[in-house]
């Protein structure tokens, strides 16, 4: 797209350099960086200032060249990162304009549009800058030359590996636990491929598989394959969409569920509900069960409703979400009582990510999900307690992240969960220790 050919010098020249009472080692770090930069090192430049932000320096002018130094090295995550530090800041305006600048990097520009918008009207934006965000707001309004006849699709690739350690090896999604800890180890391959189907809309198509395994415990191994047709279309605050979906699991080597449905999607870019949250997103499903030949129980339909939303907050990302799923399933019932799979579940998610640095991310994870299950369990005394079955589970822990490039990072995660139910037999804790190496491809 013609974006990509928009000349550099719309980003702002290296402002001047202002200091507090920063670390003496970060501002002499910062000052051999910004050398580096006018020598036409960016590279370097950037390694200094990352060297700088280590040490201790934290100011507007350190966040604003780092951003522009990686900016010119096409790292625009890294950018994006460096520019949200100077929002709700003196040089929020400024900040917005460049944040603007990346969007049409990445060939968004309506997403563009609404940052130069925001950088126009500021109440402190410079004359110069408010130029600039007009003239880019021009630029946006200009006719599109009509698309290629066959337009190539966009394709994109995720791949994890991970491995690990659970105390308390789990069986099939809330039915019991196996009192025996072991290894484990996971994979997951995802990739997407984009078609352009207008001026402001895509038509995607989405593949994914997922497979864990425990070499102690092989019964309890699991798989999964799940494909994706969807649409979306770019709006004036974000992006609205619809995907059909299918999925097909199997449990110790057995057919386990197959679903087929419909999701409806609306991510906001700039949150209209508060200005507390800078992005949220809204996503509905309704899909169809069908259990494999030895899980009949569980053919039915699966409804759900997630609100998610994500805050910037200095260098900390903070990520919260809400879930309810309502399950109508045909549920376990012969002449030895009647067993319920057919929950109603409230859940609550939220991580906070700090980044130390512009390679690495600590933080920690909590969540909360209350399950009600639709009718009373019925079982021989023997089997355990009868009756409604409730549960609460808690799950807390700590995550660290490091980059290793550009599109490959290594994660550590340590995770305690408990599931306290009012049944006896439903009661479980776990803990699990996880490596992942994660990437785009």
């Amino acid at each position: 797209m013609r974006w990509r050919a928009l000349p550099l010098w719309f980003c702002l020249s290296i402002p001047q350099v202002l200091f507090g009472a920063e670390h003496e080692v970060g501002k002499d770090l910062f000052l051999e960086g910004v050398q580096q930069y006018q020598k036409g090192n960016p590279s370097a430049a950037r390694q200094l200032f990352e060297q700088a932000a280590a040490a201790g320096l934290s100011s507007p002018s350190l966040f604003y060249n780092l951003g522009v130094a990686c900016y010119q090295l096409g790292d625009l995550d890294a950018a994006d990162y460096a520019f949200r530090q100077l929002l709700s800041g003196p040089d929020d305006a400024l900040a917005r304009y460049n944040l603007g600048l990346i969007e049409l990097a990445r060939d968004n520009p309506e997403a563009a549009r609404r940052w130069f918008e925001q950088s126009a009207a500021a109440d402190n934006a410079p004359e110069k800058l408010r130029v600039l965000s007009q003239t880019q707001l021009t630029r946006l309004a200009e006719p599109q030359a009509a698309p290629a006849p066959a337009p190539r699709p966009d394709g994109s690739g995720y791949l994890a590996v991970s491995a690990g350690y659970d105390s308390n090896i789990a069986g099939l999604p809330d039915a019991s636990a196996s009192s025996e800890g072991g290894f484990f180890t996971e994979a997951l391959a995802a990739g997407s491929l984009a078609f352009q189907a207008g001026a402001d809309s895509l038509l995607t198509l989405d593949a994914a598989a997922f497979a864990r395994s425990h070499p102690s415990q092989d019964n309890y191994d699991s798989r999964v394959l799940q494909g994706r047709l969807g649409w979306s279309e770019y709006l004036d605050t974000g992006t609205l969409g619809a995907r059909f979906a299918l999925a097909q699991s199997w449990f110790d080597g057995e057919r386990f569920e197959r679903r087929v449905g419909l999701e409806g999607f609306r991510d906001w870019d700039v949150c209209s509900v508060t200005r507390a949250i800078d992005r949220c997103g809204l996503l509905v499903s309704a899909a169809q069960v069908t259990g494999g030949p030895d899980f009949e129980a569980y053919d039915g339909h699966v409804y759900r409703l997630r609100l998610d939303a994500l805050r910037y907050l200095g260098q900390w990302r903070i990520e919260g979400d809400y879930q309810l799923e309502v399950n109508r399933r045909r549920d376990m019932q012969n002449t030895n009582g009647f067993v319920s799979v057919s929950p109603t579940r409230h859940g609550f998610e939220m991580v906070a990510l700090y980044a130390v640095n512009q390679r690495i991310n600590v933080g920690g994870l909590g969540s909360f999900r209350h399950s009600r299950y639709a009718d009373p369990h019925r079982i021989p005394e023997s089997g355990g307690e009868s009756g409604t079955r409730r549960d609460n589970r808690f799950e807390a822990g700590v995550v660290m992240e490091r980059s290793l490039d550009a599109r490959w990072l290594v994660r550590a995660e340590w995770r305690i969960l408990e599931n306290e139910s009012s049944l006896a037999q439903y009661d479980y804790q776990r803990q699990t220790l996880m490596f992942t190496v994660e990437g785009s491809l």
